[in-house]
């Protein structure tokens, strides 16, 4: 068996080879990431292989630039798997390179993890768990560009118009009444100079005819009056906001827009996630998208491992520190989509609530029993993904993961209001 191994970059490839002795058949060459370099690849393969079936190909997952490559080799017949860098980097110690590092030597470095290490082929996720993969990573930065404008808005408020956050409140702070008086009025110098009548007007259209809008105008005016913020650089300070409001209709609609796509494909690809408490359509289509074909997974302990919720080990001769910390490795997106559900299902699942009720009266912190209601949700989530059958919270005490399901199980389909 040949193990081949290409070290990743944006714009060149490098591949090198070892035999199954660790011996260098070849020297390494370097490759342009296109297709004159991918049949480049293809065609080196060829030289140091009889048949595709007669090599392994490795490389690292390097941000997203190894999957076009990964994908021509795969059409040309090769098993491909992508491997760990905390592998790659382990056999690199072992060999005594921890300070040399080039593009030539990392080739052959993962071409040698390949050949000492546990691989399993890698398979890429159908064209429906990528789609869900794409939106739901993509609305997550949506929201957290939302939060970092408000955030700059909230600011210059802060030092321009004191008073508007405590009229408002946090929680409508940036709702539709209060964007409107932003968007024309952002400091105080400009509300005084409106009329009542034009301010209650935008309120009373921006509320859909609310009751109080009258007040909320008075009030508005007279704060606007009294105001104590500064007024150094007024004209750039309300132009930011009035520029920042606009972002928030934008990312609002953008959010809006992103979301119904996403339940759209998780009701066609996977609406039985939502049957587990406390998985909103937002979390579900993040958990759905990181797993992927759940079939990856050997056990429900493999998907926590893949989560990271899973506690560190430090343990020599005599010493145990007992359950360390959660190793954080795996998806970060799965690991917080599993740790937020886990927080509503404590609330709504009976046996789930029960089992957090017990790490807390245990002494544990909020967020470490939290973790613990995660890790046995990832378990749920395992047996719901693999059987196909909607969760029931008469067995969430059990361990789901572990037990099979009947027929008459199976054929029992979740509502659409689940």
């Amino acid at each position: 068996m040949i193990y081949a191994g290409v070290d990743i970059a944006k714009m060149d490839h490098v591949i090198d080879a070892v035999d199954e002795h660790g011996e260098r058949i070849c020297k390494s060459m370097g490759f342009k990431n296109d297709l004159a370099g991918f049949e480049r690849c293809a065609a080196w393969l060829e030289g140091v292989a009889e048949a595709p079936q007669d090599v392994i190909v490795g490389m690292e997952a390097t941000g997203h630039y190894w999957m076009a490559l990964y994908t021509h080799l795969v059409r040309e017949g090769y098993a491909v798997c992508v491997i760990d860098p905390m592998q790659v980097c382990a056999v690199r110690k072992f060999k005594g390179l921890a300070r040399v590092k080039n593009d030539r030597m990392d080739a052959g470095l993962i071409a040698e993890t390949l050949r000492i290490g546990q691989y399993d082929e890698t398979r890429l996720a159908t064209d429906e768990v990528q789609s869900l993969r794409t939106l739901t990573r993509y609305q997550q930065s949506l929201k957290a560009e939302l939060a970092e404008v408000k955030t700059q808005c909230v600011c210059l408020l802060d030092s321009y118009f004191p008073e508007y956050v405590g009229l408002w409140g946090k929680s409508n702070l940036f709702g539709s009444s209060s964007r409107a008086v932003l968007a024309k009025s952002a400091l105080p110098r400009e509300l005084r100079r409106r009329h009542l009548a034009s301010l209650e007007h935008d309120l009373s259209e921006a509320s859909r005819g609310r009751r109080g809008v009258v007040a909320k105008a008075k009030e508005l005016k007279e704060l606007a009056r009294t105001s104590v913020g500064i007024t150094l650089g007024a004209d750039a300070a309300s132009f930011k906001i009035k520029s920042l409001v606009r972002q928030m209709d934008f990312l609002d609609a953008e959010c809006a827009k992103t979301e119904q796509r996403i339940k759209r494909l998780l009701d066609a690809l996977e609406p039985l996630i939502l049957t587990i408490p406390g998985i909103s359509y937002t979390t579900g289509a993040q958990i759905v998208a990181e797993i992927g074909d759940i079939s990856r997974f050997r056990n429900a302990a493999s998907l926590v491992s893949y989560a990271g919720l899973n506690s560190s080990v430090n343990q020599s001769g005599m010493f145990d520190s007992g359950g360390g910390p959660i190793t954080k490795r795996g998806s970060a997106y799965l690991r917080r989509a599993v740790w937020l559900a886990a927080g509503r299902a404590c609330q709504h699942d009976p046996a789930l609530h029960a089992f957090y009720l017990k790490k807390m009266k245990e002494g544990k912190k909020y967020r470490v029993a939290v973790t613990a209601v995660a890790r046995k949700m990832c378990h749920i989530i395992f047996a719901v993904l693999r059987d196909q059958v909607p969760y029931d919270p008469n067995l969430s005490g059990k361990d789901l993961a572990k037990h099979s399901i009947s027929d008459s199980q199976r054929t029992t389909l979740p509502t659409n209001d689940q």
